[in-house]
């Protein structure tokens, strides 16, 4: 068994900024770095102190083979982080399986979390396999495989499958090691069920973003994830595919600046008012 304090040290984590801690954390696919996922967020989040790991099996962190991969394995990952970090409370953006990780983190360490801000999340049965389930499965390392995987699976907008694009997520794909861990990913996604009702104990606010034309995780879940939680706000983005935060990137950021904002202007008023009591 990989020790995640050793994952957590392999090089892999960006920590920039100061302020309030907004951990990211990215989704699981061929390709998936935590840069490439969230590069148009993070120029937003200035004025936090944002930290985004590689997951285990990602980017440039460890990609044993020996390891059960799921959201227990990266929320063990994150905590390690935080931890070693000296990170006491944290809000946390999760996109598609981050945002699965986020929920894991939360229903373990409730009152360490902020805020979720969950992007494209899965929360019902998948009634699979679909054609891009299918396409996400069978991709072996390529440049014309990622391109044509970013244009069925993860877009609607086709502009954003520029060279620069295809060739970094390629380049990540075929890193040793990743395509092996990738198909244990895959062959494990069966067993990350979600308990709908458990998650109407989750008392925390809650930005659930999802593109209507998402072709991976229909939007539905998203309806369905905010009606089970009791402080959820849903947007759906017309016209938006999988990777709304690179789509819509100024309307995404927008909504989590604002969403931030308004959490820690609260934490800010109750602290005050707290104080104003003694």
């Amino acid at each position: 068994m990989v020790q995640i304090s050793q994952g957590v040290e392999a090089g892999s984590v960006l920590d920039q900024g100061s302020g309030n801690a907004v951990l990211l954390l990215h989704g699981t696919a061929p390709g998936t770095t935590a840069e490439a996922n969230f590069h148009r967020m993070l120029p937003a989040l200035e004025g936090y102190r944002v930290l985004a790991p590689d997951l285990l099996g990602f980017g440039a962190s460890p990609k044993p083979l020996d390891v059960d991969y799921g959201p227990k394995l990266w929320a063990d990952q994150a905590w390690a982080l935080l931890d070693d970090r000296q990170i006491e409370t944290v809000s946390i953006i999760g996109n598609s399986a981050g945002a699965r990780v986020a929920l894991e983190m939360t229903t373990r360490s409730p009152s360490r979390i902020n805020s979720l801000t969950l992007l494209s999340t899965r929360v019902l049965p998948s009634l699979g396999p679909t054609t891009v389930q299918r396409l996400l499965r069978a991709y072996t390392p390529s440049r014309t495989g990622m391109a044509e995987l970013i244009r069925e699976c993860f877009v609607t907008d086709t502009e954003q499958v520029t060279e620069e694009v295809v060739e970094a997520r390629y380049r990540s794909s075929a890193a040793p090691g990743a395509h092996e861990a990738m198909q244990r990913i895959f062959a494990g996604m069966g067993s990350w069920g979600v308990d709908l009702k458990a998650l109407a104990n989750i008392r925390k606010p809650i930005l659930v973003l999802h593109g209507r034309d998402d072709r991976i995780v229909p939007e539905e879940n998203s309806v369905a994830l905010a009606m089970a939680v009791p402080h959820a706000d849903v947007h759906l983005l017309a016209n938006t595919g999988h990777w709304l935060q690179l789509e819509r990137a100024n309307l995404v950021n927008s909504l989590i600046v604002n969403f931030l904002s308004g959490v820690y202007a609260r934490e800010r008023s109750n602290t005050e008012s707290n104080w104003s009591k003694k």
